[in-house]
């Protein structure tokens, strides 16, 4: 098996982290994209990476500033029910990423699925949406560290 190139998501003023390949295993780079923005969505920072030509990576990590992660999900929740349709959004549930408290949910569509992970961390919510049936994902989201000096 072909050693791929990692890259590191290293946002500045992110207190998480990621690692991601330049290019998937299928040979498709992986495109970043970055956003800041004060908009109906609040005070956020953005950062996409995904594989468009062949679907491998869709993983998304956006900073909310000021909001609990119920507050998110409670915003978030209208907007894809307004697209996908009522019930195309599951409850909010509790989990734990690195022995901390954190919530859970996922949406779907006709042709397309989404989980989303929320993680407080100060007076901030973290938002990581990725593509749960893709394995590459799932490696990248291994790889999802807290900053050991702003998670404590």
């Amino acid at each position: 098996m072909q050693q791929r190139e990692w890259r590191r998501l290293a946002q500045r003023g992110f207190s998480v982290d990621l690692r991601y390949p330049a290019v998937t295993p299928q040979g498709h780079d992986v495109e970043r994209s970055e956003e800041r923005a004060n908009d109906h969505r609040g005070d956020l920072e953005r950062v996409h990476l995904r594989s468009p030509a062949s679907g491998e990576v869709y993983v998304e990590v956006v900073r909310f500033r000021g909001l609990t992660p119920e507050q998110e999900y409670s915003r978030h929740r209208p907007s894809l029910e307004r697209r996908s349709g009522a019930g195309s959004v599951t409850a909010l549930s509790e989990t734990t990423v690195q022995g901390r408290p954190a919530r859970a949910y996922a949406f779907r569509w006709d042709d397309g699925e989404r989980a989303v992970l929320l993680v407080q961390v100060g007076d901030d919510t973290y938002r990581v949406i990725h593509d749960p049936r893709s394995p590459l994902n799932a490696e990248i989201l291994a790889t999802f560290a807290l900053d050991p000096l702003e998670s404590g």
